[in-house]
Formats: structure tokens, sequence, C-alpha cells
């Protein structure tokens, strides 16, 4: 069963996520009042990064399936969202309606974006 809105709710929350880790990169960067640990500038980097990069591959992999072409690997798709790229990989999947009816893959991308999450409130909040 499917709720209402939660499509909407959980692209929200992958842009947020996303522009607030450019947010906090660049008031490390410039060295602002903010005083951010390492682990924090090289995550919020990794997601700078290889979120715009999923989401891309969402689009690419989205084209190549209505082409009959080369298609990226689910596992390359899965790589980049646990690597730091799963508000990208969450909005690619959202906005291109790809990889939407695979229960297996939406759990595992599902599980990565609460790990992220997860860890990293653990983290900041400790």
């Amino acid at each position: 069963m499917r709720l209402p809105g939660i499509k909407k709710i959980w692209l929200t929350l992958c842009v947020c996520w996303f522009v607030g880790c450019l947010v906090v990169l660049s008031y490390s960067l410039a060295g602002n009042s903010f005083e951010a640990k390492l682990w924090i500038e090289i995550y919020c980097l990794a997601v700078g990064l290889l979120s715009p990069a999923a989401f891309c591959a969402y689009g690419w992999d989205k084209w190549k399936a209505e082409r009959d072409g080369q298609r990226i690997s689910e596992k390359t798709l899965h790589i980049l969202a646990f690597a730091g790229g799963w508000p990208g990989a969450v909005a690619g999947q959202q906005w291109f309606r790809h990889k939407t009816l695979k229960p297996v893959f939406r759990t595992v991308l599902l599980l990565t974006a609460v790990l992220h999450v997860g860890v990293v409130v653990t983290l900041f909040f400790r």
C-alpha cells in the first residue's frame, strides 16, 4: 500500500539533504563561523559530487532502457547511492520513473538512504 504524497515527502527530503550538504560544505570551505569536522566536509563533498552523478546515471539508464542500449548495472547504481549519492539516486528514480517497480531495488535504495540519515544524525548529535 502506497501512501499518497509520500513520493513528494521523500523527494523533498532528498533535495533538502543535498542542499544542506552544499550549504555546510560552502560554510566550512569559506572558513566562516561553522567549525566542521573533517568527516562532515568529506561527507558533504561526496553528496555534492555523487548526487548529480547518480541523478544523471538514472536518466541515462532510463534513456538506454527505452532504446535497448547498453545499460548501467544495478550494482553500479547502488554503489553510487551508497557512496553518498543517495539523494540524487532517489530523485532520479522518482523523476525518471526508473526502477520503481522492482521491490528489491527500491528496498536496497531505501535502506541505503535510512542508513545514511541514521549515521549522520547519530554522529552529528553525538
